[in-house]
């Protein structure tokens, strides 16, 4: 049995069939693995039922659910599926919780998980932290903490976190995590929001993982609000990797999807609402 993700949240929907998908601004895709189901972030909470009915998706399998970070646009969905799984192992960094804020709309908002991890846990969230590379099932290993090297990925200014004087500070986003997938074409890396830095994360996916072959990075990958210099570094990378699929989903943007289409071809696909891919 091979892996097949879905693309479950997306800010887009290219599918014409099955009518009805929506988009929302948030990212979600479903893990069918032959160690059971998975589910990827949970979008924002506006879509992710709606779609996981027309696509078929069935939340009372699920074996576990696993954050890529703790944005509510990532995580708005989970009340949600709690109601469909019940108590269901949560994969995550410890700093799932911590403050989140954003400023790109011009004023200050709170961006982090909508309800306290008491109140999720009441509903069966049984959350497995770890700063460290975890193996949550056969080839399928959540990357821990992300080594921030790369000098062209300095983060977004425009997201901040308090300090611990109470200070508003460039948020660190410790709890930045990626998903690496062993196939047999090689590791497929699957992003949230990639804050950590694309160049980052395939680094240290590289590292842990002992795979140099990278077949596919699907996900958002934050170049919407990158440098040109990071652009074009990433750009550079990903061509001296040759890899075989990039699939661009929610915080690319436009931009960042224009810039991967026309440099990579027919290699670059969007990852939208109801996108199935088979490793």
């Amino acid at each position: 049995m091979s892996i097949r993700l879905t693309i479950l949240c997306e800010n887009s929907v290219d599918q014409v069939s099955p009518y009805g998908l929506l988009g929302e601004h948030g990212f979600a895709c479903h893990l069918q693995t032959p160690a059971g189901d998975f589910l990827f972030d949970t979008g924002g909470g506006m879509t992710i039922m709606n779609n996981a009915k027309l696509l078929g998706i069935d939340f009372t399998k699920l074996q576990g659910i696993i954050f890529s970070h703790g944005h509510f646009d990532h995580t708005g969905g989970l009340k949600q599926v709690l109601e469909k799984t019940g108590k269901i192992p949560i994969y995550a960094h410890p700093d799932l919780f911590s403050e989140h804020y954003s400023q790109n709309s011009g004023k200050l908002l709170s961006i982090g998980v909508p309800w306290p991890q008491t109140e999720l846990e009441k509903l069966g969230a049984d959350f497995k932290f770890s700063a460290e590379p975890f193996q949550v099932a056969p080839d399928l290993l959540l990357s821990g903490d992300i080594p921030r090297i790369s000098k062209v990925e300095t983060g977004d200014p425009n997201l901040l976190s308090t300090s611990e004087s109470g200070g508003q500070i460039t948020d660190p986003l410790h709890d930045d995590l990626s998903l690496f997938i062993h196939t047999d074409k090689g590791l497929v890396i699957l992003l949230g929001c990639a804050h950590a830095g694309v160049l980052n994360i395939i680094d240290h996916a590289i590292k842990v993982t002992g795979e140099k072959k990278i077949h596919m990075i699907l996900g958002g990958t934050h170049l919407k609000f990158c440098s040109e210099e990071q652009m074009a570094a990433t750009l550079n990378r990903l061509e001296e990797l040759n890899v075989d699929k990039i699939g661009a989903s929610h915080c690319t943007g436009l931009r960042g999807a224009r810039r991967l289409s026309e440099r990579f071809g027919e290699r670059f696909f969007s990852a939208s609402v109801g996108v199935r891919v088979d490793l």
